[in-house]
């Protein structure tokens, strides 16, 4: 007698036909939404503290000259990538219910 389909077998075989078939699966959107909201606000972050070191002139961190604005502006960017990855100031909780909104937006079209 054939056994009935255990519930982990059939949750396999749909992972293994989506995967067949190209299909993406709801994890992995949601994944890719979560890095795009982070990814947003870090760019935010990183413009703000340009902004902020474009103050300090000479006298900041890394000094002046060429050398100076190249290592700044990788430190502004690293410094924003890491406030949004603890958690950030809130931009990308907002970015995030946003652009859920516009999905189900196009999904009821």
């Amino acid at each position: 007698m054939a056994e009935a389909a255990t519930p982990a077998a059939s949750t396999l075989a749909a992972l293994g036909a989506q995967k067949a078939y190209g299909a993406k699966s709801p994890v992995k959107a949601n994944d890719r939404l979560e890095a795009a909201a982070q990814d947003f606000e870090a760019v935010f972050l990183t413009q703000m503290m340009e902004q902020m070191f474009s103050g300090l002139g000479d006298a900041g961190p890394l000094g002046s000259g060429e050398g100076g604005s190249a290592y700044r502006s990788m430190l502004a960017d690293q410094y924003g990538r890491t406030i949004a990855a603890a958690g950030g100031i809130g931009l990308a909780d907002d970015v995030r219910r946003e652009l859920i909104a516009i999905q189900q937006g196009d999904q009821s079209s």
